[in-house]
């Protein structure tokens, strides 16, 4: 994505009263991103329920 393309983007979020974006584990590791659960993943020792949950409190 180029920057114009970004821009245009960003407008049409700011513009719109929702957004819904999908993702997951397997895209963003195809596009060069660090996982969270593998055994070199970023959450590697920790508690992902501290760190990803609904739960969480500061």
């Amino acid at each position: 994505m180029n920057k114009d393309q970004a821009e245009v983007l960003a407008a049409w979020i700011k513009a719109a009263s929702s957004c819904v974006v999908f993702t997951g584990a397997g895209m963003s590791t195809e596009s060069g991103l660090p996982d969270f659960r593998s055994q070199t993943g970023m959450w590697q020792g920790q508690d992902p329920t501290r760190l990803a949950s609904t739960e969480v409190r500061r």
